[in-house]
């Protein structure tokens, strides 16, 4: 058997408004953990039975949270009773409380105490946000729910935003994406700690995959919805390239729709959306392609290229491969709709 170290004390910080399956679904795989952690120790009598992730649910306001769906918490303490070196670990779970938490300046000084003593700080969800205001995510790689990338990245330039990662390990920082992701971040942590086996059972009796496919980026809610309205001087640009996905779009194209020269529109378009006209095309047939792969269980991957302006299937399937670490005949059979 292999060597296990010591347990974890891990604090739950909650706040009103928080999302409920942000705390459940990691807290309910660590508890998955321990009864396997548990189980291997059956035998032993030099020491009493204790959990691998011992569990504190923290409470940021009063010792009842009130989730966002209505669900109330009894919190075992309050942020002011924790000394800053009391927990191994602090998850801070996402919700739309969360900006204002980060508003508690109080609560932003104890976030930022405590990591200073644990050996992992982790988000889930937009619960990135109050690591960000706490500075925790400074000069590192993080990831949160595709929703509020934008605004990280613009209000939190030091940190580098990867709007795509189910979960990121930088250091003694891990975040995790939208929701459900903090189950994924949560077994690769009991892979971690106690081994592929407890990590592997707890995810069956659960019911989800121990790892998704091709490690499966988030998948982000409809493309143009992104970008429109953003009152940006592209708008009406981005809008004619997302209505003629089909079509070939060379820069010269897109310059002479935005009365520019290709040269001062590529560079206006880079700082205005982000990304080249290029990369942002790209993206865009990417996320039409996973659309309709979604949708159409029938349409050939042909078709589907077609559809998108790829110049090939094999064009396609290069960049979805690269896009979403998942090939897309197997995307379609785990996450299609039909």
């Amino acid at each position: 058997m292999r060597a296990i170290g010591k347990p974890h004390s891990v604090a739950i910080l909650l706040f009103d408004n928080v999302l409920s399956l942000d705390v459940a679904g990691a807290t309910d795989v660590f508890h998955g953990g321990n009864r396997y952690y548990r189980f291997l120790n059956r035998q032993r009598t030099d020491t009493e039975q204790v959990d691998f992730y011992q569990l504190t649910f923290v409470s940021a306001s009063g010792p009842i949270v009130t989730a966002q769906t209505g669900l109330k918490y009894a919190c075992d303490l309050s942020f002011r009773d924790v000394a800053p070196d009391q927990f191994d670990v602090l998850l801070v779970p996402g919700g739309f409380g969360i900006l204002e938490a980060a508003k508690n300046t109080e609560l932003v000084s104890w976030v930022q105490q405590v990591h200073k003593h644990t050996q992992r700080t982790i988000s889930v969800c937009s619960g990135a946000v109050l690591l960000a205001k706490a500075g925790i995510l400074d000069g590192k790689t993080a990831c949160s729910h595709w929703t509020i990338c934008a605004l990280l990245a613009k209000q939190y330039p030091n940190v580098n935003i990867n709007p795509d990662a189910l979960y990121i390990e930088d250091g003694a920082v891990i975040t995790s994406a939208g929701v459900t992701s903090g189950i994924d971040m949560a077994l690769a942590l009991i892979e971690t700690d106690l081994g592929r086996i407890p990590a592997l059972e707890t995810a069956r009796h659960l019911v989800v995959p121990m790892k998704r496919a091709g490690n499966q980026s988030q998948f982000s809610g409809p493309f143009k919805a992104q970008y429109e309205h953003k009152g940006s001087k592209m708008d009406a640009v981005i809008s004619w390239i997302l209505d003629h996905i089909k079509s070939p779009l060379p820069v010269e194209v897109l310059a002479e729709k935005a009365a520019m020269s290709p040269r001062s529109f590529a560079r206006h378009f880079t700082n205005e959306v982000g990304e080249t006209p290029a990369k942002f095309i790209e993206h865009a047939r990417l996320e039409t392609a996973r659309a309709l792969l979604d949708e159409n269980q029938k349409l050939s991957l042909k078709e589907t290229a077609d559809a998108c302006g790829f110049r090939s299937t094999e064009h396609l399937t290069r960049a979805f491969e690269r896009k979403f670490k998942v090939h897309p005949n197997t995307y379609r059979e785990s996450f299609g709709l039909t």
